[in-house]
C-alpha cells in the first residue's frame, strides 16, 4: 500500500464516524452543520483558486461571510428554500456589494483609472472575479444546501447516506478498476487518468455497497429502482469529478487543497457528491 493510499484510509477512518454522527445521530441540525462545513471549505478553496488581485483576502472573507449567511437564512427561516434559487437570496446582496469593489468606485482612483489600458485590464479581472464568485455561490453553497432538503424527505437521513455511499464507493472501486484494468480514456483532455473501465467498475462497486445498505435500511424500495438510482448518481458523480478537474486545470492546480490528507481538499473530496445531490433531490421529488 503506497503512502497516499494509507493517508486516504486513515482520513476515512477518522472522518466516517464523524459524518455518521452528524447525519444519523444529530438530526437536521447535524446535517445543516455538515453542509455548512462543506460549503465553507469549498468556498475557501474556490476563492484561493480564482481570486488573484491584491484585495483577494477581503473578497474571500466576504464570500465566507455570505456563505454562512445563506446557510443561516435557509435554516432559520425555511429549510425548504434550499431546494430553490430563492434560498440564494443573499447572493443578490453579494453581487451588488462586489460591484462597489471594482476599479473606478473604490480602489483605483475613479474615472481616471479607466482611461488607461492598465486600469481597464484590472477592471476586467475584477468583473471576472465577481462572476466567478457568483458561480462559486451556486457550486459551493447551493449544491451542499440540498443535503438539508434531502434530509426532510421520508427516510431522508438514509437517502442522504445512500447518496454519499454511492459516490464514495464508486470513486473507490473506480480507482482500483482503473488501475488494474483501465485502457480506454474517459475524457483525456480534462482528466487523463480516468478510464471507462474504471467508471464501469465504480458503478458495479456502488451497486454492491449502496445496494447492500439499502437492503438493510430501506427494504421497502424496489431493487431495480435502486439500481437505476445508483447508476444515475454514479454518472452524476463522474460528471462532478470531471467538472472539478476542469476547474483545477483552469487555475493550473493539481489539488484544490491539502486539508484532507490523501484526499486533497474539500473540492477534491466532495466534487462528485455535490453534483449527485440535486439529482438525488429530483429523484425523491419524483418518487414522492
Amino acid at each position: 500500500m503506497n503512502q497516499n493510499l494509507k493517508l486516504r484510509v486513515l482520513t476515512a477512518l477518522v472522518g466516517v464516524p464523524v459524518i455518521l454522527l452528524l447525519l444519523l445521530a444529530l438530526g437536521l441540525e447535524g446535517v445543516a452543520f455538515f453542509s455548512w462545513v462543506i460549503s465553507m471549505g469549498m468556498m475557501f478553496e474556490f476563492c484561493k483558486m480564482f481570486l488573484s488581485l491584491s484585495d483577494s483576502r477581503q473578497k474571500t472573507f466576504l464570500a465566507l461571510v455570505f456563505t454562512t449567511l445563506i446557510h443561516a437564512f435557509n435554516y432559520v427561516f425555511n429549510t425548504g428554500l434550499s431546494a430553490s434559487f430563492l434560498g440564494l437570496g443573499p447572493l443578490l446582496v453579494l453581487f451588488v456589494f462586489f460591484l462597489f469593489m471594482v476599479p473606478g468606485v473604490l480602489n483605483y482612483g475613479g474615472k481616471d483609472a479607466l482611461n488607461s489600458d492598465a486600469g481597464v485590464a484590472v477592471l476586467r479581472i475584477h468583473v471576472q472575479e465577481l462572476m466567478a464568485l457568483c458561480f462559486g455561490m451556486i457550486y459551493c453553497v447551493w449544491f451542499p444546501l440540498l443535503m438539508v432538503s434531502i434530509r426532510d424527505f421520508y427516510q431522508g437521513k438514509y437517502w442522504l447516506l445512500f447518496t454519499l455511499l454511492v459516490i464514495w464507493s464508486s470513486d473507490t472501486f473506480a480507482y482500483f478498476a482503473g488501475r488494474f484494468f483501465g485502457r480506454h480514456r474517459l475524457y483525456e483532455t480534462v482528466s487523463p487518468k480516468k478510464t471507462w473501465e474504471g467508471a464501469i467498475g465504480g458503478a458495479l462497486g456502488a451497486i454492491a455497497v449502496a445496494g447492500g445498505f439499502a437492503h438493510y435500511f430501506m427494504p421497502r424500495e424496489s431493487l431495480w429502482v435502486l439500481v437505476v438510482i445508483i447508476l444515475t448518481l454514479s454518472a452524476a458523480g463522474i460528471i462532478g469529478d470531471l467538472a472539478e478537474s476542469l476547474l483545477k486545470r483552469a487555475s493550473n492546480q493539481k489539488d484544490s487543497g491539502s486539508i484532507l490528507p490523501g484526499h486533497g481538499g474539500f473540492l477534491d473530496r466532495f466534487d462528485g457528491v455535490i453534483f449527485a445531490l440535486p439529482v438525488m433531490y429530483g429523484i425523491l421529488r419524483f418518487l414522492s
